[in-house]
């Protein structure tokens, strides 16, 4: 997958089962990579015995090259089994990007999911520590939390942004409220060879105001652009989002004030950006994240090679709840999109 934004531009390169995977990337600064810090990162995001994580394990350490010039980490795929797919050869699984990668051209071979699956977050996690580095040096944070899973409904931005929801990822939890019925969610919907989805919030605060463009241009869609280059994010929006649409305007809007010479911000119902530019309160944003179509139930599809309808049971090592370690992978991504427009801005 490519992304070119204002000044950085990259590619993630490889496929699930491939000997390697990986990221190029261009006009992003140099930055030291503290090794230690990254691994804690990266960790975030790695398979655990958990009941909501696939069982393939990978170390994913990545070397890295990083110059004034060039950013590429390649990571190691060392716990493959393509076996696991020799039964669903031409059939494609409900949901997958198979069939539409058939549709494509031609392929009949999806073994695990191939360069759309969600293993090529992993390389995407580490150029996303580097522009999360470049922008603490700026004195910007961007942090992610699970606000929900399934039906269960945890801490929200919605009711202000606490100390606990930002330093979340940094205590290495993935959500500062209801864990246990989070993964009470969970544990049932593995249970049933099922699987569940979720939100995850994410903020960015230090953030200088004037920072986007209009049209083409906004923050907005440059944020959202790279949301969606995760598989399972399925829906973005920004501070109240479609809540929105069902207030008033003398209720939506954010009330500005003077507070010891400073400008301030009543609430925060547009997320941080007006008119496609930031406008120096808190950048918020929520995603919502599938259920993980990979499950253990009996489903129909298609046979592409007989031509004819079938049952199928997926096999192989899947998450019951891919949104925990989603949480570093919103964050990476959300960090090269605000940097990128910060050095469309020359800051």
């Amino acid at each position: 997958m490519k992304w070119k934004g204002d000044k950085i531009a990259f590619e993630v390169y490889g496929t699930s089962h491939a000997p390697e995977i990986g990221v190029r990337a261009t006009g992003l600064p140099a930055v030291k990579i503290d090794r230690a810090a990254l691994s804690a990162f990266m960790d975030r995001r790695r398979a655990k015995a958990t009941a909501y994580s696939t069982k393939r394990f990978e170390a994913d350490i990545p070397e890295i090259e990083c110059t004034a010039d060039a950013f590429r980490a390649v990571i190691k795929n060392t716990n493959v089994r393509s076996g696991d797919y020799a039964d669903l050869y031409g059939v494609p699984r409900p949901s997958h990007a198979d069939y539409a990668a058939h549709l494509m051209d031609g392929r009949l071979d999806f073994s695990g999911g191939g360069e759309f699956s969600g293993r090529l977050t992993a390389p995407l996690c580490v150029l996303g520590f580097a522009a999360k580095t470049a922008l603490a040096e700026r004195g910007i944070r961007v942090a992610a939390w699970v606000s929900a899973i399934g039906t269960v409904k945890g801490a929200s931005y919605r009711g202000g942004l606490t100390a606990e929801m930002l330093s979340c990822g940094e205590r290495g939890e993935w959500t500062p409220a209801k864990k246990d019925e989070m993964l009470g969610e969970i544990e049932r919907a593995a249970a049933e060879k099922d699987s569940v989805g979720g939100r995850i919030e994410i903020a960015v605060t230090g953030l200088p105001g004037g920072v986007g463009g209009g049209s083409f241009g906004s923050l907005e869609g440059k944020i959202a652009s790279l949301a969606y280059l995760i598989p399972a994010v399925k829906g973005v929006e920004f501070g109240a989002g479609f809540g929105l649409a069902e207030m008033c305007g003398s209720e939506a809007n954010d009330p500005l004030r003077y507070e010891g010479g400073e400008v301030t911000f009543e609430k925060n119902d547009a997320g941080g950006i007006n008119g496609g530019l930031s406008n120096g309160n808190a950048l918020t944003l929520s995603v919502a994240v599938r259920p993980t179509p990979s499950i253990g139930k009996k489903q129909r599809s298609i046979d592409l090679v007989k031509k004819e309808n079938r049952e199928i049971e997926i096999k192989g090592r899947h998450d019951a709840c891919i949104v925990p370690r989603a949480v570093p992978v919103l964050e990476a991504a959300v960090a090269i999109a605000v940097l990128d427009a910060l050095l469309e801005e020359g800051k």
